[in-house]
């Protein structure tokens, strides 16, 4: 009983650790802060939406000894080139970072080194005791996934006194997985970043308020054999053109401007990123910035072919329009779901269902399709100004009060919602959002296809994933990765919610007490974000934000009759 208490309390201070902010009305208020002046093009001509893409950062090599130190004047960090400035996590339409905070790369055979500035000119920081909850007050955060695949990455946060809490996440934190290092939960593993060095640096007084301070530098090296470790594919790191997954976050707090400081509660808090999210929550590891290594030095001329990796493709242009709205009949029997290969928490093995005969929607709901359903009234409550952009999604409130969507964009998938839109969407048109299981047998038919097209990898003639369009395209525009049964775009374009949380399937490993449980809905097939092993039928997403995202729409089922 006195266990069981413990372990409740602890997931209790979770879960307030990890959303502090979210039920703090003044700190909510001051993060979805508009920016002013911003406004979205005018609705006089077809639109094409402008690409997307993470961040990129070419490492190179450097020509001198690091010494870490926080004043970066070996001649390695005075030739590297400092990084863009943080943007607003979500970036667009949002107000933009009022102090400057750049970072800048470099790596030699045994490490890979960080160093960074923040302008700040209010520096204060009080937490001493490592793996504390530093982003309880304004800190710096560094993420790592070396093989981008959502597994095994790192979260380093430090304060201005470099007070250092280090983890690994097994999973994705909104997939359920809490991580290694915190001293505090019984049942975590202690982890550190094995051999990290950390030295920060303040150009100011800490913790007085009646003077300008200049800010605070950090310089952090990391040996390539503890990120290999992180490595599920093996592939060597520290070689030329390989890349990983890394972010930059900068969490920006106020506290009361007294001295001494007796009240550390944080007034006004914002997060700033590198890479943005495009969502509210930086730990989405497919939108991480990608650092892609160069065996030539600091002094060298630039690689350009690295420079310019991973550039933009055009997306197909659809053979035929589609039907929207119509449906395929899924026979029913006995299936095999699973395994999510991806998933290392045991939860997710192989098991059979048994199901009725169902309907799928051919294609996922479109923007146009949801702009209908908002029109035919009382239904304001599933629309949010975010759903202007153009680039997203493209569906305008305007003075009657009724909904225009943007010329051109009216079949493309519709996004930016949160699940109780989707709902009452699919009971308006008498259909449901579908099961998870009706969902992958959809995906996988009984063959057990590895991919929806069949068990041939991803390539851009089947789906729109990992960047390579940059944005969403018209439903249907990729006819070589339909199913035989013809349900297109079941993987990639956006993220498919599921009427659901993730959890265990009842044939599964129950969860151990180093899992949370998940507080959002689950999704399947990937989006125009993921990279390729998001896309396998059998891998269990979630939606990675308590507000919408441009990853995520849906497509509706139906009974049978």
């Amino acid at each position: 009983m006195e266990k069981n208490l413990i372990l409740t309390t602890v997931f209790i201070l979770f879960i307030s650790t990890i959303f502090p902010v979210s039920a703090q009305v003044s700190i909510t208020n001051e993060r979805w802060e508009r920016e002013p002046g911003f406004t979205y093009p005018p609705m006089n001509e077809p639109y094409t939406p402008k690409p997307f893409k993470p961040r990129q950062y070419v490492v190179y090599r450097t020509i001198d000894d690091i010494t870490v130190d926080g004043k970066f004047n070996e001649s390695s960090w005075k030739n590297a080139e400092w990084t863009e400035n943080h943007v607003h996590i979500v970036f667009k339409g949002y107000k933009n970072p009022s102090l400057d905070t750049r970072s800048k790369m470099v790596w030699d055979d045994k490490n890979i080194y960080f160093a960074g500035f923040l302008e700040e000119p209010n520096i204060y920081a009080h937490l001493t005791k490592k793996d504390t909850v530093i982003c309880h007050e304004s800190d710096f955060e560094i993420f790592i996934d070396v093989d981008s695949d959502a597994r095994n990455y790192i979260e380093i946060e430090f304060n201005a006194l470099g007070t250092i809490w280090d983890m690994t996440y097994a999973k994705e934190l909104d997939k359920g997985a809490l991580p290694k290092s915190w001293w505090w939960i019984p049942s975590s593993e202690p982890w550190d970043v094995e051999g990290m060095r950390l030295t920060v640096r303040t150009h100011g007084t800490v913790n007085y308020p009646f003077d300008k301070d200049d800010g605070w530098a950090y310089e952090c090296s990391i040996p390539w054999s503890t990120l290999q470790e992180r490595s599920l594919s093996g592939e060597k790191l520290n070689q030329n053109g390989a890349s990983m997954r890394v972010n930059f976050s900068r969490v920006q707090f106020n506290i009361k401007e007294e001295w001494p400081i007796t009240d550390w509660t944080p007034v006004k808090g914002v997060d700033w990123l590198w890479s943005p999210m495009l969502t509210y929550r930086a730990h989405i590891t497919e939108a991480f910035g990608r650092l892609i290594m160069s065996e030539r030095t600091v002094i060298q001329s630039k690689d350009w072919e690295l420079e310019n990796a991973f550039p933009f493709i055009n997306p197909p242009k659809p053979t035929k329009s589609p039907k929207v709205g119509s449906m395929v009949k899924i026979k029913g029997g006995t299936y095999i779901i699973g395994p999510d290969d991806e998933d290392p928490s045991g939860a997710s093995p192989a098991g059979e269902d048994t199901i009725n005969d169902f309907y799928i929607d051919r294609y996922e709901v479109t923007i146009g399709e949801y702009a209908e359903f908002l029109n035919a009234g009382g239904h304001d409550e599933f629309y949010w100004e975010d759903m202007t952009d153009p680039d997203w999604c493209g569906i305008v409130k305007v003075s009657d009060g009724k909904y225009k969507v943007y010329p051109g964009k009216e079949l493309y998938p519709v996004c930016l919602l949160k699940i109780e839109g989707a709902k009452a969407y699919a009971e308006w048109t008498g259909k449901r959002l579908p099961t998870e299981y009706e969902w992958e047998i959809a995906a996988r038919g009984k063959e057990e296809r590895l991919y929806p097209w069949g068990n041939e990898p991803p390539d851009v003639t089947r789906a729109n994933y990992d960047y390579h369009v940059g944005h969403t395209v018209p439903v249907g525009s990729y006819p070589e990765g339909k199913t035989p049964e013809g349900i297109y775009d079941m993987a990639g374009n956006v993220n498919e919610m599921i009427d659901r949380m993730w959890e265990e399937y009842p044939w599964g490993q129950k969860r151990n007490d180093a899992d949370k449980p998940c507080v959002n809905p689950l999704c399947r097939g990937g989006a125009w974000t993921a990279p390729e092993n998001m896309l396998k039928a059998t891998y269990r997403d979630v939606v990675k934000s308590h507000f919408m995202a441009p990853l995520v729409g849906f497509r509706c089922a139906k009974d049978a009759q």
